[in-house]
């Protein structure tokens, strides 16, 4: 059965909710995350919203974007400006020339 308010099947996003809990547990007590040092790349990022927050900018090694081309991610759950770092729930971003200001 495909649930409306998640907008997909619970077997599906279960898991993915449990690694970004355990992401967000491994920064709480230890100050590190598994996959993090495979964070995609974001350049001329800027922190946007579409009803929810989310990042917009140039993907560096994403798994599923050309290298260069504009996107905007999906639901933002973690911010870090001082760390340059960003969490979805499928996967960690990395924005090395730190958020622009519009």
């Amino acid at each position: 059965m495909n649930n409306k308010f998640l907008g997909t099947l619970p077997e599906i996003i279960i898991p993915k909710l449990q690694s970004l809990l355990g992401d967000l547990e491994g920064l709480a007590y230890s100050d590190r995350a598994a996959g993090i040092d495979e964070a995609v790349l974001i350049r001329k990022c800027i922190l946007a919203s579409r009803k929810v927050p989310c990042l917009i900018g140039e993907m560096i090694g994403h798994p599923k974007l050309a290298d260069g081309r504009p996107a905007v991610t999906s639901e933002l759950f973690y911010l870090d400006r001082k760390r340059r770092l960003g969490r979805t729930l499928s996967r960690w971003y990395h924005f090395d020339e730190g958020l622009l200001d519009i």
